[in-house]
């Protein structure tokens, strides 16, 4: 299968240390990137509803297709987690474009959380979106029973600005960062 990206695309790879790497998923990791999702379905599913979706590597393939044009558009800027050159989950900063407050969102494979990985490519895609892209303000939402993501938006200097309750997103806390001047 053809790429459809190229190093013309920016930000393809952001460098957080000699074992951890932000880096645009590739279409050959389609069927990596589906079974990471897939050992781990009970896991994610219970704070993701996209897992219960997806139910072949066509389908994270689609994902990563998506997220290839959406930075090829400058609307969202999705990254693998890869550490020690195999990715271990995704971390993406959307809403650039759309009118909605910039938010980061993450997922990391089970056997790899509680490692700091999470807060360590938040720190990196919260600068990303601070320093190369100007924005003023990110918010990162998570269900309030979801403790792991709330202590990582915590842990990355995050203030739980407000929490509300939806048909679509169902309890949520909003974490809120302003960039420093």
């Amino acid at each position: 299968m053809r790429e459809i990206y190229s190093e013309q695309l920016p930000y393809t790879e952001i460098i957080i240390d000699d074992q951890i790497t932000l880096r645009q998923l590739s279409h050959s990791e389609a069927d990596v990137f589906f079974q990471l999702v897939d050992n781990d379905r009970e896991y994610l599913g219970k704070w993701l509803p996209w897992v219960d979706s997806t139910k072949t590597p066509e389908d994270s393939l689609d994902f990563i297709n998506s997220v290839i044009q959406k930075r090829r558009d400058g609307e969202e800027y999705g990254f693998a987690v890869v550490v020690d050159d195999k990715p271990v989950g995704h971390i993406s900063l959307i809403h650039i474009k759309d009118g909605s407050e910039p938010e980061i969102g993450y997922w990391i494979a089970s056997k790899m959380s509680g490692k700091g990985i999470t807060s360590k490519a938040g720190i990196a895609l919260t600068d990303f979106g601070f320093y190369n892209l100007g924005l003023k303000r990110i918010i990162i939402k998570a269900d309030p029973e979801n403790t792991a993501s709330n202590k990582v938006a915590e842990k990355l200097g995050y203030e739980l600005t407000r929490q509300y309750d939806d048909d679509v997103d169902g309890p949520t806390n909003v974490w809120t960062l302003n960039r420093p001047d």
